[in-house]
């Protein structure tokens, strides 16, 4: 790379970093509202990015403060913001950075939000009455269907809008399909976050930590799946010509459901960390080079290109000592509430001072849990036997006032324990119940319940069933998801960290943000 482009490199990123976090003045919030709705939306804008950074933090902020609401007062009002703030703080920014990206000033904010919402309706509808139609129950041929039939759901509609607004513009076609299919993604994220957080905490409080760790998984991810995917495919329709008689057409649409399936595969371990970023890599690549691609076409059509990389270094060094002060304190306000978010996020997602917690296990894990680790040998076929003496007997007056045995335990000691076995006494003598004596310094008496794990019942001694408030078995994996009571001040040393970083965040950031608006007013009153 020559000395020329590589200036005109370091310019742009120092450019573009410098407009992300400047202070704007109200025409440009009116430039961008407004830009697309007016009679005048020609040309190109000149702007750099900067909405949806505000867009982020803002989301971000309100997402934190009612997770904390809710993990503070376990209000369930909150439930339904914490959710749908939960499924669009990460895509709503991206998809209006990707909007601010396109040059062209003839599309508003305003559709995109209507597309978002409108088109991701329509497709989540296609693919519901698909699924409706043709059930899978194999997981594999069902990572299948997924790919096949979401992106098909998403393609319709973004092809149909692309053809009724005749966009020509192969960035333009590229953003309402990604739009499209960030609606698909709003809907889906939201879906997972209500859905697994309160299914196994519903009758007792929202589990916080599904919520938090499905906040950030399914945000982190909308970076690479359904936006890409399916914008990929609207890019191709508008940029192929004759799409529809193109194999490359085609081939773009097999590549976005084959990344599609790949993404939903049902792989553990190291394969689906391999499989999971051989995806990332791809549609990520895919789609910066669509944009860039579509955007240089785009400005050159338009404008002197080398021109206003000139202007671009004039501007990046004409930068005043004021501007910058601004854009640090900009910055360090942005950085404080992104560490702060974080830090309360990480106290909802801990079980601090939490009565309840949901636990994984392998089904023996489970057993083990329930049984406090003990090996207990029992036998559930034992006949009573008359020669034994009774540990205990229940009688009933006849009607002869003699006394009739109606029910006896008889106790048999077995490797380390105690068993204690209830017999009652009707027509036949039948084992009634099975009880251990696990605590050998007193009487201590665990019942043995029947836990059922798909078609299977096993006996199991409740030393710690009590702890147990829910619990539902997984056959597919074998695993058990249970939720548990917890210790109501587990975890308070990390709390303190918690709470002693958050303090000293503030106060650095206080003292910086103070520090850079008193040389700020310096520098006016200067200029003054």
């Amino acid at each position: 790379m020559g000395k020329s482009k590589s200036a005109v490199l370091r310019a742009k990123i120092i450019y573009f970093f410098k407009e992300t976090f400047r202070a704007r003045s109200k025409a440009e919030y009116r430039e961008i509202f407004s830009r697309g709705l007016g009679e005048d939306t020609a040309g190109v804008s000149g702007a750099f990015p900067w909405l949806y950074v505000r867009a982020f933090f803002a989301l971000l902020i309100l997402f934190t403060v009612n997770t904390l609401i809710l993990r503070l007062t376990e209000n369930e009002l909150y439930i339904p913001s914490v959710t749908f703030l939960g499924g669009i703080t990460f895509t709503v920014p991206f998809v209006i950075l990707l909007y601010e990206l396109y040059p062209k000033r003839d599309i508003s904010l305003f559709l995109i939000i209507a597309l978002l919402v409108g088109g991701g309706t329509v497709s989540g509808l296609i693919s519901q009455i698909v699924y409706g139609l043709l059930p899978v129950k194999n997981q594999w041929l069902f990572a299948v269907e997924a790919g096949v039939v979401e992106e098909l759901a998403k393609a319709v509609p973004a092809i149909v809008i692309i053809a009724i607004f005749k966009q020509k513009n192969p960035y333009a076609c590229f953003l309402i399909a990604a739009t499209v299919g960030a609606g698909f993604s709003v809907i889906e994220d939201m879906g997972y976050i209500f859905y697994y957080s309160d299914k196994y905490l519903a009758f007792y409080s929202s589990d916080i930590q599904a919520t938090v760790a499905l906040f950030v998984d399914r945000g982190f991810s909308s970076f690479c799946t359904h936006i890409l995917w399916t914008g990929a495919i609207g890019w191709a329709y508008c940029y192929i010509k004759n799409p529809f008689r193109s194999f490359s057409f085609f081939f773009m649409i097999a590549i976005s459901v084959g990344l599609h399936v790949c993404w939903d595969l049902p792989i553990d371990g190291w394969w689906q960390v391999l499989d999971i970023t051989a995806c990332v890599i791809v549609a990520a690549s895919i789609s910066i080079t669509i944009v860039h691609l579509s955007r240089v076409k785009t400005l050159s059509a338009e404008m002197d290109l080398t021109a206003f990389n000139e202007d671009i270094i004039r501007e990046a060094k004409a930068m005043g000592q004021r501007m910058r002060f601004t854009n640090a304190a900009n910055l360090t306000f942005c950085l404080a509430a992104t560490f702060l978010s974080v830090l309360a996020l990480l106290f909802c997602a801990m079980p601090i001072g939490m009565d309840y917690k949901q636990e994984n296990f392998t089904k023996q894990e489970f057993i083990d849990f329930l049984q406090g680790g003990k090996l207990f040998k029992v036998n559930e076929n034992r006949l009573y036997n008359p020669n034994v003496k009774n540990y205990e007997e229940r009688y009933e007056v006849g009607d002869d006032d003699e006394l009739i045995l109606t029910y006896a335990i008889q106790m048999q000691k077995s490797g380390a324990y105690d068993y204690y076995y209830g017999y009652s006494f009707d027509k036949d003598i039948t084992l009634d119940n099975i009880w251990v004596n696990s605590d050998m310094d007193g009487l201590k008496l665990h019942p043995l319940n029947y836990y059922e794990f798909g078609n299977d019942k096993i006996g199991v001694f409740d030393i710690y069933g009590e702890d147990i408030l829910f619990y539902n078995y997984n056959s597919s994996t074998d695993t058990v998801t249970a939720v548990t009571t917890a210790e109501e001040f587990e975890g308070y040393d990390a709390l303190v960290a918690i709470c002693a970083a958050g303090c000293a965040v503030t106060v650095g950031c206080t003292i910086i943000l103070i520090s850079l608006r008193i040389k700020i007013r310096r520098l006016k009153d200067e200029r003054l």
